[in-house]
């Protein structure tokens, strides 16, 4: 029996599904007798009865969800534990049937306990349960399948992996046994939302609410709280596009009714969050043509405005401020005296917020006024709004204001006296916020526009000033200059400001270096402001002397004659003794760099003529002098005036130097000056120049000599010079010796000089032997002795004059072959001349003539060849100038060397006459001399009329070298090389 009414109890409740709706009694009488007819406490027994045992697992889970609900949602809490114990059982159950049931009812089975685990707190468990499933779909239904891949949906979205969920869900969509088809649709559309595909996402919603099959249970009904949700969100995925009239449109249609007025609130405050404000304000529109008027609207707005300010939410007041005056500034509000009323009642907010926080404003009233102000012309509230910025430090916002309310008071020609404070309060409070901003371009704005909008304010004289002194701190001197001038000028202006700036514009003309402006300016400043009259004239004078400073320290040539002309036309009785005396000064050097010279001495001796003169004052005056009188040629007066100068320390060599050579050039002994230089010098070749003189001008050369033969040494052409100009002196062997054993000496012209007086002294004592030598007619035998004697003397002159040819030694060759020619010619005419022996007839005479012809004719032969080729030299010689060196030197007096030189020329003069020559090769040379002195005194002549003649210095220059007078060649190079400098040419 017992077994028949268990059976025909599983009978009647497997009739009944999992989704029969049981009050909770019916519940527990079931799950009662399924227990114990099952016998749970047997897990076999269960197993056996697996329908039984599912259908009480389904029992458990139910009572667990209707213990959960009781009490208004609140079971969860208060059925804690029986709900817990509940849903383990279920879970408890399944697990142990599962591998019993069929496919068909493992899926569900399998999605039931993931549920259960999901409500008991694990997550991971179900997690695992859905994943198992995905892996082997093959096991299962579609409808499994598809909310297995739903909850997976769920979880990556939940966790915010946005690729994964849309996997999911798209699985699942696939499947048409999916009994979640609208859901998966919602869930594809927040996915795409999310990923910022909002046009896509509201597309999908939009399809998703079209069709009311998404929202129909099995059973028929419509899931209405589901189409809320979806038609709220489409509010909200609209809110991110641009809004249409069909969308609207669309959102009205497609939500339900009882939805609509929400979901379009909800959608224009999210526009109006979102900053979409004419968006917004079409939603409030279309709201408030369906459900409440304009005015209403607008009063609710000003009224949650108030309530914020109220509360004391800042940020709040601000969010629907801007609400408000979008509200105040749309159409409606053209003709509406109610927005004029919303407009005061919002005004009021802002200044009962302003005097609260009057000591120390926030920055959300100051934003709040900003935001009032842009929207309504109302220049009290922008005033308002610049003394709350002014009091927080925000300077440059304060200047906005300030700006705002001028712009809207400055058009108004019938201001009352409050609006007229305001005003002027407006254009000062701009300047001072400029100021304290720091802010350059913005001060000058606020000058300008005060002067601009108020030209006869009370502050107008001093902004001015503060213009023209804002362009002095820009570094914009011109302009500043211009501004103050005007100012100065301006006689309507305090005096205090005009003398002020007429100081500032001078000060810009300094800092310009406009000398000639600063001149003109002070002129001009001293005739307006006569109580500084004095000032600007020291002023004007001392640009005066800045101009030429300019002048001539920038070389500005073109401007040196207009320039000392003015100087030269002022009274210096107007300037102190000091200026004065630098306008001299002035006037000396642009006078010295044109080259006027009767003018440079006039303003020289000028300058002598003050009482009080530096040493460098009166050295600068006296250099002059003598510079006109070295000019003229007139060395002397040169010399009496460089002589009363006291050059610095620095400058001791160079004066030393100068002295030494106007004492040669006028013919005084410049030796102790030359010593002086050697002393401090420290040019090498300049020392060994004044050692060379030392040596000329000594009265014991040689001792000279010796004392600065170290110097000397360092040039080897003066070193040579001087050695040959010794020597010329003493005939000292030991100093010969000691110059040829030098190369360099050797190799020289006062070298060749030595060598060639030395042989020639040799060829004299040579000469003279042979001349000892006489052929006589004694006997044959002395006759033969003396001819073979006076041959070997003639070969020994061949060899020597073969010598000379060889060393290419020119002038010793003509020498010393016109001395072979003339001993071989003599030997002949001397054997010619012997008598015939006595006692011979006629016949042998003539046969001994005969004898005595063939005899000398080899000699006479040599004679005439030798003679023929000395011409051919002498020839050569004279078309290659050879000896114009030698006779420069020859026939230059004093001239180092000159001696010696004579004596050659004298040798070669005879080997001339010998030779034959018939104009005396020499002649041209002293003829020469003659005609360069000629030349030398007629440039000087014309360089003291005309002394900046480079030209003419160059050819005298190359005059004086010829002559050998090394003093008058310095000081030409020194004058030559300060022309070219001043030319430019070097």
């Amino acid at each position: 029996m017992k077994t028949f009414a268990v059976l025909l109890f599983l009978n009647l409740v497997a009739s009944v599904s999992f989704a029969t709706a049981l009050d909770l009694a019916t519940h527990d009488s079931l799950i009662q007798k399924l227990e114990s007819a099952v016998g749970t406490d047997t897990s076999d027994a269960m197993l056996l009865q697996t329908n039984m045992a599912y259908r009480l697992a389904g029992l458990y889970a139910e009572r667990a969800r209707l213990l959960s609900m009781e009490q208004e949602g609140r079971g969860e809490q208060i059925n804690a534990q029986k709900i817990t114990v509940d849903r383990k059982k279920s879970i408890s159950i399944l697990q142990k049937i599962l591998k019993s049931l069929d496919n068909k009812t493992k899926g569900p089975a399998q999605l039931q306990i993931a549920h259960l685990q999901s409500l008991q707190g694990n997550s991971k468990g179900a997690l695992a349960i859905y994943k198992q499933i995905e892996k082997d779909p093959k096991k299962y239904d579609g409808k499994t399948i598809a909310l297995v891949e739903i909850q997976l949906g769920d979880q990556a979205f939940a966790q915010g992996e946005m690729p994964s969920a849309k996997n999911h869900f798209a699985k699942a969509a696939q499947y048409k046994e999916n009994p979640r088809q609208g859901y998966t649709q919602f869930r594809i559309a927040w996915v795409n939302y999310s990923q910022g595909q909002f046009i896509l996402a509201e597309k999908q919603m939009v399809q998703l609410l079209s069709n009311s099959k998404n929202f129909t249970a099995a059973a028929g009904d419509i899931d209405t709280s589901f189409q809320e949700e979806a038609s709220h969100d489409l509010a909200l995925f609209m809110a991110k596009n641009k809004i249409t009239d069909q969308s609207l449109q669309g959102l009205i249609k497609l939500g339900p009714e009882s939805a609509r007025k929400k979901n379009l609130m909800f959608l224009a405050t999210e526009l109006d969050r979102t900053a979409q404000k004419v968006a917004a304000l079409k939603v409030w529109k279309l709201i408030g043509g369906s459900e409440i008027t304009f005015n209403d609207q607008l009063d609710r707005q000003i009224q949650v405005t108030r309530i914020e300010y109220d509360l004391g939410h800042k940020k709040g007041i601000i969010e629907e401020l801007q609400r408000s005056l979008a509200l105040l500034k749309s159409e409606p509000c053209a003709k509406n005296e109610e927005c004029v009323i919303a407009t005061q009642n919002l005004r009021r907010v802002l200044t009962d917020w302003a005097k609260a926080e009057e000591r120390d404003p926030s920055a959300e009233l100051i934003t709040s006024f900003q935001l009032f102000v842009m929207s309504i012309d109302d220049a009290e509230m922008a005033y308002w709004g610049a003394t709350a910025a002014y009091n927080h430090k925000q300077f440059a916002t304060a200047f906005k204001f300030y700006e705002r309310t001028v712009s809207l008071l400055q058009n108004n020609n019938k201001k009352t006296a409050a609006q007229m404070k305001m005003f002027e309060g407006a254009l000062l409070g701009a300047i001072e916020v400029a100021e304290l901003s720091k802010n350059p371009e913005l001060r000058l704005q606020a000058y300008q526009k005060y002067l601009t909008v108020n030209p006869q304010g009370a502050k107008s004289n001093e902004v001015r000033y503060q213009v023209a002194h804002w362009y002095y701190e820009q570094n914009n001197y011109s302009k500043a200059s211009e501004d103050f001038l005007a100012i100065a000028k301006d006689a309507k202006m305090p005096t205090d400001l005009r003398e002020k700036a007429g100081d500032l514009s001078l000060d810009s003309e300094v800092v310009m270096k406009n000398e000639l402006s600063i001149e003109t300016r002070a002129l001009l400043l001293a005739q307006t402001l006569p109580a500084k009259k004095s000032e600007y004239l020291t002023v004007y004078r001392k640009s005066v002397i800045n101009q030429s400073a300019n002048i001539l320290n920038q070389s500005q040539t073109a401007l040196y004659s207009e320039h000392f002309k003015k100087l030269d036309s002022m009274n210096l009785a107007l300037f102190s003794p000091m200026e004065a005396k630098q306008i001299v000064k002035n006037k000396i050097e642009l006078a010295y760099r044109q080259q006027e010279i009767e003018t440079l001495g006039k303003n020289a001796k000028l300058l002598l003529a003050f009482k009080s003169l530096t040493t460098e004052e009166k050295s600068l005056a006296l250099h002059h002098l003598s510079w006109i009188a070295e000019l003229k040629m007139n060395f002397k007066e040169a010399l009496s005036l460089l002589v009363q100068m006291k050059p610095a320390p620095k400058l001791m060599a160079d004066y030393y130097l100068k002295m030494a050579t106007l004492k040669e050039l006028s013919n005084e002994n410049p030796t102790q000056s030359y010593e002086n230089y050697i002393a401090v010098a420290k040019d090498t070749d300049k020392k060994a120049f004044a050692a060379h003189q030392i040596v000329l001008f000594a009265r014991a050369p040689m001792a000279a000599f010796k004392k600065y033969e170290s110097i000397l040494k360092r040039n080897q052409s003066l070193y040579a010079s001087a050695g040959i100009f010794v020597f010329e002196k003493s005939n000292s062997v030991e100093l010969s010796k000691s110059l040829m054993a030098k190369k360099s000496f050797r190799n020289s012209f006062y070298g060749q000089l030595l060598s060639h007086d030395s042989a020639m002294k040799d060829l004299i004592k040579f000469q003279r032997e042979i001349s000892k030598t006489e052929i006589k007619s004694r006997s044959d035998r002395e006759l033969k002795r003396a001819i073979l004697a006076r041959q070997a003397a003639i070969k020994k002159l061949e060899v020597l004059a073969n010598k000379a040819i060889t060393g290419k030694d020119t002038s010793m060759q003509l020498i010393y072959l016109t001395s072979v020619s003339e001993q071989n010619s003599r030997l002949a005419n001397e054997l010619l001349a012997l008598p015939p022996p006595r006692g011979m007839k006629k016949a042998e005479k003539v046969e001994y003539k005969q004898q005595v012809q063939a005899l000398v004719t080899p000699y006479q032969l040599q004679a005439s060849n030798i003679k023929q080729k000395t011409t051919e030299l002498w020839k050569q010689a004279i078309t290659q100038n050879s000896f114009q060196l030698l006779g420069e030197t020859a026939f230059t007096k004093n001239k180092p060397g000159h001696r010696l030189a004579s004596e050659e020329v004298a040798y070669l003069r005879a080997s001339a006459r010998r030779t034959g020559l018939a104009v005396d090769p020499f002649e041209k040379f002293s003829e020469q001399q003659q005609k360069t002195l000629s030349e030398a005194d007629s440039l000087k002549m014309k360089l003291q009329v005309d002394p900046f003649n480079l030209n003419d210095l160059a050819k005298l220059k190359i005059l004086q070298t010829s002559l050998g007078r090394g003093p008058m060649v310095a000081y030409l190079d020194y004058r030559m090389a300060a022309l070219q400098v001043k030319r430019g040419t070097h």
